[in-house]
This record gives structure tokens, C-alpha cells and sequence, in this order.
């Protein structure tokens, strides 16, 4: 028995496939922004029956985790609203954000071997929201050099609106933010190698 199931029966499947995996590519990517939010959706679109966890994930499907990702939500939107806090929470974030980018894109991949899944959930989940993140902290230590931090809750609110429309978009039309988080991770991953090409000391730490 091979160790990895890569065959797929019929053409349904193969769609359902590219639909559950650009979900996850979009929900991460937000994830990036808000690490909360995305996974909030997760239990959500479960318990409405829109989307089928993979099995390992079942546990996602459960009111009490919509509760407590809702609560982190809450959490994490007010605490970002004041200078000092919000640049801890970008340097928590380079491990809580791409851990919850792995969890929620690995709970809605199905289809494919268990195994397969896992290793594409973490690697695009984890990867994207780390990617995202990156880039979004190192704007925000810009806001802080330059404006001393007064122009960071502003940047905050207008990251809250586009994470909570991406997040909407991303469950119901996947294949449009699924191409644009690649799209934008890309420009983002280029735009941090030439900074990191100029400025080597400084690296794109947060």
C-alpha cells in the first residue's frame, strides 16, 4: 500500500479539491492580518454545514471553539488599537499566526490522503500567514518610527475592515481571493528580499 493516496476517482472530487485548498490559500493569507478572525470562520462555516472538516479537525466543529476563537478575536482587535501593544502582538504573531494559518487551512483541506493534506495545510497555511505578517509588521514599525504611533490604531481599524471582507470573500468566491493572496504574498516576499538586499544588518525582523 502506497504511503500517500494521491489518486482522486472522479472529476467532482478534482473540483472539490481546488475549491478547499484555495479556501485555505485565502483564509490564511488573512490569518496573516488578524490571526483569529480566518479560524473563527472555520467552526463557523462547519456548524452551518458549508464546508466538511477533515476528521483529525472534527473538534473545530464545535460551538465552544467558535466561542473561544470569538472571545481571541475580540481580544486581539482591541489590543491592536494601542501603540507599543500592537508591536508585541507582530512579534507574538511570527509564531501564533502562522501556527493558526496551518490549523485552519488543515482542517478544511479534504479529499486527499490525510497525510497529503496535512503537509499541503501547513505548508501553504502556515507559510502564507507568516508571508502576510511579515509584511503587515514591517509596515506597521514604519507607522511607528514615522508618526510615532499616532497613525498605527488608524492602520489598525483599516486592517480590521480588509480582514473581515477578505474573510467573507475568501469562504464564498475562494477562487478570486485565492489568486490575489498568492498574487500579493508574492509581491510582499519581493518587496522584503530587495529591503533585505539593501539593508543586510536590518534583515525583515519585527
Amino acid at each position: 500500500m502506497p504511503l500517500l493516496n494521491l489518486r482522486i476517482d472522479n472529476p467532482v472530487d478534482i473540483g472539490h479539491v481546488v475549491f478547499v485548498i484555495l479556501m485555505a490559500v485565502s483564509l490564511s493569507a488573512c490569518a496573516g492580518l488578524r490571526a483569529f478572525l480566518p479560524p473563527l470562520a472555520v467552526p463557523l462555516l462547519a456548524l452551518s454545514g458549508y464546508v466538511t472538516l477533515a476528521p483529525q479537525f472534527a473538534w473545530m466543529g464545535r460551538w465552544e471553539v467558535a466561542l473561544v476563537f470569538g472571545l481571541a478575536v475580540l481580544i486581539e482587535l482591541a489590543a491592536d488599537k494601542y501603540p507599543g501593544v500592537d508591536n508585541l502582538l507582530d512579534a507574538a504573531g511570527i509564531v501564533i499566526k502562522p501556527l493558526m494559518g496551518a490549523l485552519l487551512a488543515s482542517s478544511i483541506i479534504t479529499g486527499l490522503d490525510p497525510l497529503l493534506a496535512l503537509a499541503v495545510g501547513i505548508i501553504l497555511g502556515g507559510g502564507l500567514a507568516g508571508a502576510v505578517h511579515l509584511g503587515k509588521a514591517k509596515l506597521r514599525l514604519l507607522s511607528t518610527s514615522f508618526t510615532g504611533g499616532l497613525a498605527n490604531p488608524i492602520i489598525s481599524f483599516i486592517e480590521d475592515a480588509l480582514a473581515v471582507v477578505w474573510t467573507l470573500i475568501a469562504a464564498w468566491l475562494p477562487v478570486i481571493t485565492g489568486v490575489a493572496a498568492l498574487l500579493g504574498v508574492l509581491w510582499i516576499a519581493r518587496l522584503l528580499w530587495r529591503h533585505a538586499r539593501r539593508h543586510p544588518a536590518e534583515g525583515v525582523g519585527v
